[in-house]
């Protein structure tokens, strides 16, 4: 059975949803036309997503089946589905690539780049990270998001579920399908957005890029914390306390990183940042390709008087937080210069260092011939006061010598006349 585009869809009427001829047929060669289904790696209120392999090439991919429960809706669904090509043309080394898309079976399906099994999800499960690994976890889903905004794209549906770890590198997935709602799902967590990471201004549709930058400060404390910092009950307890609380940080959260996790959320989308990359600068942090990464050191935050409660963290002011950003950037620039060489510029910065040190062993001989020498010009300077010193002390010896013998005989001659 063959997979059909999206170019020319059949009507929902002609091509019903058919889940039982999925499962009879979805590990057979050449369900998916030039990709073997492999084994599943998850799913989730949008579908179920499967590792295949491309046979031309024998790289892997990852295709995401889409659940369609309500058949009135259906269309709708695969009209949103189709606005995905839009989000196919990124190309950016934190996104998860949208390769290709079709249906199949009455079933649409996504064709994706693998970005591996492991989510932020996953790693948060042990609890909280440490502080500079989920900076940078952080910072690379920041600027995948950052890509997303640069071509007028929202994701509206950030959540670590969502942010895929390969490695050393973290890509922001599952945009472009926040949108797809059915009507028999009541749940908020399948609208746009989940309520954990839900900016207040969601409920009421009017979401927007800032909305992300939202989601983002919820992702950055619950990295710090090992927790997100609203809970309750049910969603609408936890709404309620996106709209009306301020988070409540523990001591272990630096200055820098409460002011910037306080800005994100900010209850009205205007006081929060313009854009990721204005959230990354504040984290001293690389918005665009080329620019260098610099992990602010973290700076002590003294704890409150046991005797009052803690009050909540200002807002930030935008001069308080770039001083303390420069303070931030002046000791860790260098370093930061150093790992952004790239594997050319380190091999170059490597022979300047070797290069530095064999001058050093050159000059080690001629300098210390030059601190002998300049020793014996001052020995040899020195010495002719040094002799006329010592002959003037001579002298004076001998003066002092001469005066107490001529004393003595003065007084044996008066003795000897008296005698006589």
């Amino acid at each position: 059975m063959q997979a059909e585009s999206f170019e020319n869809p059949a009507g929902s009427d002609d091509n019903p949803i058919d889940w039982e001829a999925f499962y009879r047929n979805y590990r057979k060669p050449g369900y998916i036309a030039g990709y073997e289904i492999v084994n599943k790696l998850g799913g989730g209120m949008f579908g179920m997503v499967f590792k295949a392999r491309k046979e031309s090439i024998g790289k892997d991919y990852a295709i995401k089946f889409l659940k369609v429960d309500d058949e009135s809706v259906r269309e709708a669904v695969r009209r949103e589905v189709q606005s995905v090509e839009f989000f196919a043309q990124i190309d950016h080394p934190n996104l998860v690539s949208i390769e290709d898309r079709g249906e199949i079976d009455g079933i649409p399906f996504i064709i994706m780049s693998y970005a591996g099994q492991e989510t932020l999800q996953k790693r948060l499960e042990s609890g909280a990270m440490q502080r500079d690994d989920a900076l940078r976890i952080f910072i690379q889903a920041a600027r995948g998001v950052q890509a997303l905004h640069e071509h007028s794209l929202v994701h509206f549906d950030l959540k670590p579920a969502n942010i895929f770890l390969r490695g050393d590198i973290a890509r922001v997935g599952d945009y472009g399908l926040s949108k797809l709602v059915t009507q028999s799902r009541n749940s908020l967590s399948f609208g746009r957005g989940t309520p954990y990471y839900m900016a207040p201004e969601m409920l009421q549709r009017k979401g927007d890029h800032k909305s992300d930058i939202y989601s983002l400060g919820i992702i950055l404390f619950e990295c710090l914390v090992g927790q997100v910092p609203f809970q309750g009950e049910s969603e609408w307890e936890v709404l309620r306390k996106h709209e009306t609380e301020t988070p409540v940080f523990p001591d272990h959260v630096g200055a820098v990183e409460r002011s910037v996790i306080l800005r994100c959320l900010a209850k009205q989308p205007e006081d929060r940042f313009d854009s990721a990359a204005d959230l990354l600068h504040a984290l001293q942090a690389p918005a665009a390709l080329g620019e260098s990464m610099v992990i602010p050191p973290r700076r002590e935050v003294p704890p409150p008087p046991a005797a009052a409660p803690q009050p909540p963290p200002p807002r930030p002011n935008s001069e308080e937080l770039a001083q303390t950003v420069r303070a931030a950037a002046a000791d860790a620039q260098r370093s930061a210069e150093r790992a952004s060489y790239g594997p050319l510029g380190a091999l170059v910065h490597v022979m300047f260092r070797m290069f530095e040190f064999g001058i050093f062993l050159a000059l080690v001989p001629i300098r210390t011939i030059a601190m002998a020498l300049g020793r014996l010009i001052v020995v040899l300077v020195q010495l002719p006061f040094r002799i006329v010193g010592i002959a003037a002390k001579a002298v004076g010896v001998l003066l002092v010598f001469a005066t107490i013998m001529l004393a003595v005989i003065s007084l044996i001659a008066l003795f000897d006349g008296a005698v006589w």
